[in-house]
């Protein structure tokens, strides 16, 4: 290494820590008052152990849309962070895992499902943020018709988490969140209690697979548009996909296998898992607390005390709440200066 490489690894600390203290400093006026304390109520007795709660995220191959841009995964020109996903990706496991505002302060782990369409660069560089990096079997694969189909089949293959069942409980996050409060209490949400499953015969299907005897599927109802109040409303008919709480159970993931074959194009996983825990069927879907996670979100929901915000804040989108927008960009600066300190020490 160069003689310079300490200043080098000086400048990214010090660019760090400024960002850091930016980010502490514009993040803490949130409102606390709706905040809840799962903790002191200890009902969850048995997750005392960190390690056997895991947050989860996925991401698929590049489907860059850009002809322009559209290369091999593997090329050595390929700048991987010209996908949005990988970047967001990122940005994620930085949040979770290593920023002093956000970072889990229970140790726990940060799984990256991936299918085998992702590079290996971009795997190795996952591992090295920190992320315990899953490869999972590509479902659904064929002819490929467009990119938005092949994403939403390649999110199909995200139900193999699932199969984790060394993990009590597992708490799957888009790459697409803004995290401005720590996580670790939703382990301790009420939602995420197991429950019986239901009996009802009209909604026993003959053509669908045994349904399980419990199972624990919490999330968050889905509303449309930036115009909706806070606290949201957390009845629904339907649930958002990008952020939810489940018990891994191989039972459950063969049930979902079943369905496979009904559910196609971009949200395919969301419908199938909409359908699996519809409201009037035998594993209704329970509400979080309304605070986790906001869709669509507002500068005004962040003040309110919300915790996490789901949007694509790396893409050109101009109806992106710009408060929201600027804290995510801080935030990547602040995950590219952390791991720039840390990819330097290591080699010096």
């Amino acid at each position: 290494m160069a003689a310079s490489s300490p200043k080098a690894v000086g400048l990214c600390l010090f660019l760090f820590l400024a960002s850091a203290l930016l980010t502490l400093t514009f993040r803490s006026p949130h409102s606390s008052r709706h905040w809840p304390n799962y903790r002191s109520k200890n009902k969850h007795s048995d997750l005392q152990q960190a390690s056997q709660v895991a947050f989860a995220t996925f991401l698929g191959g590049n489907t860059n849309t850009d002809v322009r841009t559209i290369k091999m995964e593997e090329d050595e020109d390929t700048n991987d962070e010209d996908d949005g996903y990988f970047l967001a990706t990122r940005v994620l496991a930085y949040q979770l895992l290593h920023s002093p505002v956000t970072g889990t302060n229970s140790s726990i782990p940060l799984l990256v499902f991936v299918t085998p369409n992702v590079s290996a660069r971009k795997v190795a560089r996952l591992r090295s943020d920190g992320a315990t990096v899953i490869e999972v079997e590509q479902v659904g694969t064929g002819q490929r018709e467009d990119s938005a189909t092949t994403r939403g089949r390649d999110n199909l293959s995200k139900l193999q988490m699932w199969a984790h069942t060394q993990y009590k409980k597992i708490c799957y996050i888009s790459p697409n969140v803004l995290i401005t409060k720590r996580l670790d209490g939703i382990f301790w949400d009420e939602g995420t209690i197991s429950q019986s499953t239901l009996a009802n015969q009209g909604e026993i299907k003959q053509e669908e697979a045994a349904l399980p005897r419990t199972y624990s599927f919490s999330a968050h109802a889905e509303f449309w548009g930036y115009d909706h109040p806070y606290p949201p409303r957390v009845e629904g008919t339907t649930f958002n996909s990008h952020f939810f709480v489940f018990v891994p159970d191989k039972a459950v993931q063969r049930y979902y296998s079943g369905l496979l074959g009904r559910f196609d194009g971009e949200e395919a996983d969301k419908d199938l898992l909409n359908y699996a825990h519809r409201r009037e069927g035998n594993m209704p879907w329970k509400p979080l607390w309304y605070g986790w996670n906001i869709e669509w979100p507002t500068e005004r929901d962040w003040r309110s005390g919300a915790a996490s915000f789901t949007a694509k804040f790396w893409d050109g989108d101009s109806g992106h709440d710009p408060t929201l927008k600027a804290m995510w960009r801080e935030t990547r600066a602040e995950m590219m200066g952390y791991h720039m300190g840390r990819d330097a020490a290591k080699e010096d």
